[in-house]
């Protein structure tokens, strides 16, 4: 039992190269640039998990998921709103579940890369809002607020608008957020994708 933990961890070590720790905070800056720009211009959605797609596209899910977990950390403690830690949960799982289908080699087509968008936006949708409605009383600071006002004012139940305008807002911000990060390592040249470990999962 020992040896095989032993080499589990040597596994996950190896994930960490110089590469791949460098790839974390720039990551985590892709995604704050991404929510400044939702959060300036109210956007109905995010934007803030591109970076961590690129993490798991470039350096698989280990790296991507505590990255985009870190992105959140960041958010918390930049802008004083320790409850973006709860959500970075959901950055975690977009990491790990993004990185354990590019090293299974599923995302070499458009397909299966619009399935993971869609995949992720159903499981994000449900996740954050519970978590929103927990711990911030059902307000996320963005523009998918104003879509939820608007399924309440058409009528419907509070978790019928807060499931249903993340739903949509994640729909579009997840698709988004994989076909970005696949298109631009598709074409990125051969001589900066050898640098990283995962990209010929995809290419």
């Amino acid at each position: 039992m020992a040896k095989k933990n032993s080499s589990f961890m040597d596994k996950l070590k190896s994930e960490f190269t110089t590469t791949a720790l460098v790839l974390i905070p720039i990551g985590i800056a892709i995604n704050q640039i991404g929510r400044l720009i939702s959060t300036a211009l109210a956007l109905p959605v995010f934007l803030d998990t591109i970076g961590t797609v690129f993490m798991a596209m470039l350096a698989g899910p280990w790296v991507a998921g505590i990255g985009g977990f870190l992105t959140n950390v960041v958010t918390a403690i930049a802008y004083g709103r320790p409850t973006s830690v709860f959500f970075g949960t959901v950055q975690l799982f977009i990491g790990l579940v993004v990185g354990f289908f590019v090293w299974k080699g599923w995302l070499k087509k458009p397909l299966p890369v619009l399935g993971t968008g869609v995949l992720l936006a159903v499981t994000a949708a449900f996740v954050s809002s519970l978590i929103s409605t927990l711990v911030a009383g059902g307000v996320s600071g963005s523009g998918v607020d104003v879509l939820v006002a608007v399924f309440l004012a058409a009528g419907q139940k509070y978790w019928t608008s807060m499931v249903g305008a993340r739903i949509i807002t994640e729909s579009i911000d997840k698709i988004i957020a994989v076909f970005v990060p696949w298109l631009s390592i598709k074409r990125l040249p051969e001589k900066y994708a050898r640098l990283f470990k995962y990209t010929n999962k995809i290419r």
